[in-house]
């Protein structure tokens, strides 16, 4: 808590300051960087908690990789599956319960009380959050899920939890539920769990015990208890996860987030050389150890950060040891994969900070950066950039605040790269506006395109001198000013 406060105040989010918001990567940075003394007892607690920050952060970091996900609303608006396989049990759990928290908080800060059912959250292998270990942990009181679920309930939230092992679910939610449906169990065990949260008699139990695949005892309230017959349903499975992709992808897409950004008191804080003591950070628990294609391809990330995936593999004798050395910097956390959408799509790798210290620590290389943001935005910079170049235009990089900055003559032009609908565009729109400059904003797709245009207009801004455009756009020079 200590560390969150912290990390608040140097994005001054207390002060009542538009900032971006800090996420766990930056919290995992910080607490890194604790310049505590190394008492026994407080030393152990900041160690477990980097430790599954360090976690969270290598297999889900791209979850996290931002400093606004996709808004509530949006989320709430759709039918949403979220797929948790592959991941440990405690990201799953933190994952799962964050979302909780995630709606409750935006339904206690809208109001929607008491207004009949608004939206469902359906669990299946409910064990999984509402485990009764939890509930055992004596010296962890109430789990926090149970009481976001009691008080979700008055706000239209509702749940529907299905498992096989009753038994492993809490007694808060076999308690609280208003309606139980019992379906045929081989476990005699599992079974005496729900007949007792529904409380069945000798008689109804005789008869559920013998129930066959089709039917239920449905327990609305306190209700007798009623047999059902459910309708069969049948379900061909033979969706891969590389054609789900496929399905999904124009949707992903659309999504409406704020990149990863971080504040100059963030920066400032972690550089102080007088607050940490180096010593005193631990090492990565997980040892990076490349091979020599890995160290290889590597250093050409570090060279090249905007070559195609393709290209890195031709200096390669096959594309299969190309794609292993990729795989092998994947999956010790030193790059992530990017995809940008040129006239065709090109994927690009980019160093985490994992990788930017082994870069420097072990390989001797110094890491610069053209431009600012992560690796997508600064392509669309460097694009953009050299299309105005070659079209013989003094063009500069980061010069008056703007992402790119050119000199016409008797017109300058600021253009400003967006990824997502970030409101702080719409502040650097005005500032370039008040230098009297002409001002382009090239945006990712059309959604964030319509977005920043209704910001602008919500904001009043004058749109006389205000330019947007799509990313696909600048494929060529023939949207250039002439």
């Amino acid at each position: 808590m200590r560390k969150v406060v912290e990390l608040y105040r140097l994005y001054g989010l207390f002060d009542g300051v538009s900032a971006p918001f800090p996420s766990l990567h930056e919290l995992e940075l910080l607490v890194r960087e604790d310049g505590i003394n190394f008492v026994r007892k407080q030393a152990d607690y900041r160690d477990t908690v980097l430790n599954r920050l360090e976690a969270m952060n290598l297999v889900a970091g791209t979850v996290f990789d931002c400093s606004q996900g996709v808004s509530v609303p949006d989320l709430l608006g759709c039918d949403v599956v979220f797929e948790f396989d592959g991941l440990g049990r405690d990201v799953q759990n933190f994952l799962m319960e964050i979302l909780f928290a995630y709606v409750y908080e935006y339904r206690l800060a809208q109001g929607h009380r008491n207004a009949g059912l608004r939206h469902l959250f359906f669990l299946d292998e409910g064990k999984r959050v509402f485990s009764v270990y939890k509930e055992r942990q004596s010296a962890s009181g109430i789990p926090e899920v149970d009481e976001l679920t009691a008080k979700m309930r008055e706000f239209g939230e509702g749940l529907v939890v299905g498992d096989q092992e009753p038994g492993k679910l809490t007694d808060s939610i076999k308690a609280n539920t208003f309606t139980k449906v019992l379906l045929p169990m081989g476990d005699r065990k599992q079974f005496e769990q729900v007949a007792g949260s529904m409380d069945l008699t000798q008689r109804q139990m005789d008869f559920a015990q013998s129930l066959e695949v089709g039917e239920a005892v449905v327990q609305v309230g306190n209700q007798d208890p009623v047999p059902i017959q459910v309708d069969d349903y049948s379900l061909s499975k033979q969706v891969s996860d590389e054609e789900l992709r496929k399905q999904q992808q124009q949707r992903w897409n659309k999504l409406r987030f704020e990149e990863r950004q971080t504040t100059q008191r963030f920066k400032e804080r972690l550089s102080n050389e007088d607050v940490v003591e180096k010593k005193q950070v631990p090492s990565d628990p997980q040892t990076i150890d490349l091979s020599d294609d890995g160290v290889r391809l590597l250093e050409d990330v570090v060279r090249n950060p905007f070559k195609p995936l393709t290209e890195r593999y031709s200096v390669f004798s096959s594309s299969y040891k190309g794609n292993k050395a990729k795989n092998e910097l994947v999956e010790q956390g030193v790059v992530i994969e990017r995809v940008v959408k040129t006239g065709s799509q090109r994927k690009l790798l980019e160093l985490t900070e994992k990788g930017r210290d082994h870069v420097e620590d072990s390989l001797d290389l110094e890491v610069k950066h053209r431009g600012r943001g992560g690796v997508v935005h600064r392509f669309w910079q460097h694009q953009i950039h050299d299309l105005f170049e070659e079209a013989g235009w003094p063009v500069f990089l980061e010069k008056f605040d703007a992402d790119i900055y050119v000199n016409m003559g008797t017109t300058e032009l600021a253009v400003e790269v967006a990824t997502g609908d970030n409101p702080r565009e719409i502040q650097h729109v005005e500032k370039h506006l008040d230098r009297d400059f002409q001002v382009w904003v090239a945006c990712r797709n059309s959604d964030v395109r319509d977005g920043l245009q209704q910001r602008l207009a919500d904001n009043d801004v004058p749109s006389e001198n205000v330019v947007f455009r799509l990313f696909r756009e600048f494929n060529d020079n023939e949207h250039l000013p002439v």
